[in-house]
């Protein structure tokens, strides 16, 4: 009843555009408390923090948490296009809300296996999750196209 009543809320997909927004400042607001706690945050160089901790494991979890915060700011911009292109071109609310649902989940889940990730198969978890998320925003691109044909 509950998901019945989100995938036919107009509003969802043009929502997950901030919450995705917001989702994407986690690693780097995650990396840059870490930083602050371990040995103060450096705020006339703020680039440079990562290259200043000592702590090996420490520094390679910061860059894991740069990294997943750089990768969310490369998809960001196509979602955002997907999302209003399907909304434009008046692309079935339950479909674009799902796929809404499902970006989010998966960058979700993307983000907190490159945080975590320690071996190689995590590597190529992350990298599944990561193609899952181009996939689905790369669908509702071409169900976006193939609706405004239909005009």
């Amino acid at each position: 009843m509950a998901l019945d009543f989100l995938l036919s809320d107009s509003r969802l997909a043009l929502l997950s555009i901030p919450a995705v927004w917001v989702l994407n400042l986690a690693p780097a607001l995650l990396r840059n408390a870490t930083i602050r706690m371990s040995m103060g945050w450096d705020n006339v160089n703020p680039r440079s923090n990562i290259d200043r901790v000592t702590d090996k494991e420490l520094a390679a979890r910061a860059k894991r948490m740069d990294g997943a915060h750089q990768n969310a700011l490369e998809s960001f911009p196509l979602w955002s296009a997907a999302v209003l292109a399907a909304t434009i071109a008046k692309v079935d609310t339950r479909t674009v809300n799902s796929a809404a649902i499902a970006f989010f989940c998966l960058r979700a889940l993307y983000t907190m296996i490159y945080i975590i990730q320690k071996t190689n198969a995590q590597g190529s978890l992350r990298t599944a999750v990561w193609f899952a998320a181009c996939i689905v925003t790369l669908r509702l691109l071409f169900q976006a196209a193939k609706a405004a044909a239909q005009y």
